[in-house]
């Protein structure tokens, strides 16, 4: 897949590219989709069947709007969100936890220097308490910590978002 169109309410609110270099892809959707945000989207394999995916997101003039790094774990899911600004500065880590794949689960936000600052119980829409549900995780260790990778990944680096659209 070359690029796809997402709409909202039938209005194309953005168009993301999984192909190309970042200069012609600036250059296309200008001529091609004028007033429209667009974003780029590469992807890097990681061991154990894991995988990064990473957004660069783009105002239609071609001006950076911010970075999404994504940690994707061999069944599909993503476990781990990493947000940047324009100029590539960590924003916010969120962290999510389904029971089962038919059932919403936690979400773990935490802060640019990976201290917890929210879980909330996703089905519910409640606050729940850090230490005590961190106890009852699959993998305490990435939980604990925004910047942690789940135990099949220790040992390894988060990949550094910018390296993946130089310009």
């Amino acid at each position: 897949m070359v690029r796809k169109e997402h709409y909202r309410k039938g209005e194309l609110k953005q168009v993301r590219y999984y192909a190309g270099g970042l200069e012609s892809i600036i250059a296309e959707h200008a001529r091609d989709y004028p007033g429209v945000e667009f974003a780029a989207v590469r992807t890097e394999s990681a061991p154990e069947g894991f995988r990064w995916t990473f957004l660069a997101r783009f105002a239609a003039d071609g001006s950076s709007l911010g970075f999404i790094t994504h940690l994707v774990d061999p069944a599909g899911s993503e476990l781990m969100t990493l947000e940047y600004d324009a100029a590539g500065d960590l924003r916010v880590i969120t962290k999510d936890w389904d029971e089962s794949p038919d059932e919403s689960g936690m979400l773990f936000e935490y802060g640019s220097d990976g201290q917890n600052v929210l879980v909330s119980d996703l089905e519910y829409g409640d606050s729940l308490n850090f230490e005590g549900v961190l106890q009852a995780m699959p993998d305490p260790a990435f939980y604990a910590d925004g910047l942690a990778l789940p135990a099949a990944l220790a040992g390894t680096p988060i990949p550094a978002v910018r390296d993946h659209f130089p310009r």
